[in-house]
């Protein structure tokens, strides 16, 4: 470690003090870091790849040079209006780039933003059955993050170092699931392999398989798979011989199969083999806590990938934390993807965006009446502040409005929530 910067802001992000020496963390790279500048003023691509992000918790990312700086930014509890949130800025130089920070840097498993109490809940159950080979069931929409949750399952578990299968049941034809699951034998069907073909299911031995979109399987394939998970064997097509195997199965759905068992379309002795400990994952904007810092992280995912230096202004952070995210997290990493390779700040094609979710009735082609209109934006930005500051004192103040206001409406919206549960 070369030296480290301890920079002091006020609740704007205005920087109003610093301590330490500029020159010595960054080196002589001309950089504008002084009292009295707004963090988002700065040109971090000068000697960074990434910025520092402004919400609590620590980042790494490479200088220039050829070190790293860790960014650590935590909120103070200090009377001193000047002083409401601390950044720590660390230089490290490359030796103590080991083996274990590169793989993260490569990785975005270990990103895995909880800052919402149902991620929270949902990562300590993770943790609790890491040792254990219980089978997981995912479910949630399209694009809420299944598939990064099951290769977080696999890494937290004690069978991080054997395979990860993954199989999306919905891309392959049903003619071709059952072999490619099972595998088959030598002179199974016309046109296979001489020797027969190992599926997937025995090239996940010792380590996870994971089912993507399970829903989507053929009911009649649904009976093999039972027979894995309740004896962990199964017969490879034109085979007679049980093959044993040691797998963990993960799978997920963006489906009712609860609903699919009563129209008959699922089994139901199937169902409540994968329903050993499921996980519902909340839409994104369910989660807003966790957008900006989903951002940030694709930010710096695609600046390395595309030797980029893209950074979030403060407007752009403001319409991604409002935005209705009907496509969850894929549509939030796509959206910053198009960001940075364009370099450009546009969130969505010319007439895709949309200032805040319409829904109910009024989605599609028809427009909701002002008055519903304006309540709705209401409930957004003053839900967007309380989220972004923490209190009720601090939300009042940015929308300059009374404090008892503020608290009313909070009130107010989370008794239509628990109304609507």
């Amino acid at each position: 470690m070369v030296d480290y910067l301890t920079v002091f802001m006020d609740k704007r992000h205005r920087i109003s003090k610093i301590q330490g020496d500029v020159t010595k963390v960054f080196g002589a790279t001309p950089f504008s870091l002084a009292v009295g500048i707004h963090l988002f003023d700065i040109d971090w691509s000068n000697v960074v790849d990434a910025p520092p992000s402004l919400m609590e918790g620590s980042h790494i990312t490479k200088m220039h040079s050829g070190d790293f700086i860790l960014f650590f930014t935590v909120d103070i509890p200090f009377s001193n209006p000047e002083m409401d949130y601390l950044l720590l800025i660390c230089r490290l130089d490359s030796g103590f780039y080991m083996e274990g920070l590169q793989q993260s840097f490569q990785e975005p498993l270990d990103h895995m933003p909880a800052k919402s109490d149902a991620m929270k809940k949902i990562i300590d159950i993770i943790q609790r059955i890491s040792e254990v080979d219980s089978t997981v069931l995912l479910l949630g929409e399209t694009g809420v993050g299944k598939t990064m949750l099951a290769r977080y399952i696999h890494k937290s578990s004690s069978r991080s170092k054997q395979p990860f299968v993954t199989v999306n049941c919905g891309a392959i034809p049903d003619s071709l699931i059952e072999s490619e699951l099972f595998g088959y034998e030598s002179g199974a069907f016309t046109g296979g392999r001489s020797k027969g073909k190992k599926g997937l299911i025995e090239l996940a031995d010792g380590g996870i398989l994971f089912l993507d979109e399970i829903a989507e399987l053929p009911f009649s394939v649904q009976s093999k798979l039972l027979e894995v998970l309740q004896e962990h064997t199964f017969r490879k097509v034109g085979g007679t011989n049980s093959v044993s195997v040691d797998i963990r199965i993960i799978a997920a759905t963006n489906k009712d199969l609860q609903q699919m068992v009563d129209e008959k379309k699922f089994r139901e002795d199937l169902y409540y083999r994968l329903h050993v400990v499921p996980l519902t994952i909340p839409p994104l904007r369910e989660r807003r806590e966790e957008i900006i810092p989903l951002a940030e992280h694709f930010v710096r995912k695609f600046n390395e990938q595309y030797g980029r230096h893209f950074v979030l202004s403060a407007n752009v952070k403001d319409r991604l934390f409002i935005n209705p995210w009907r496509g969850n997290i894929r549509e939030l990493e796509n959206t910053i993807e198009r960001m940075v390779v364009t370099q450009s700040e546009e969130m969505a094609p010319p007439g895709d965006e949309m200032p805040f979710e319409i829904s109910g009735s009024y989605a599609g082609n028809k427009l909701p009446p002002l008055k519903e209109a304006k309540k709705q934006l209401e409930k957004e930005l003053i839900l967007r502040a309380y989220d972004l500051y923490g209190t009720t004192y601090k939300a009042a103040e940015i929308l300059q409005v009374d404090q008892s206001t503020i608290a009313k409406k909070i009130k107010q919206y989370r008794e239509e929530e628990r109304l609507t549960e």
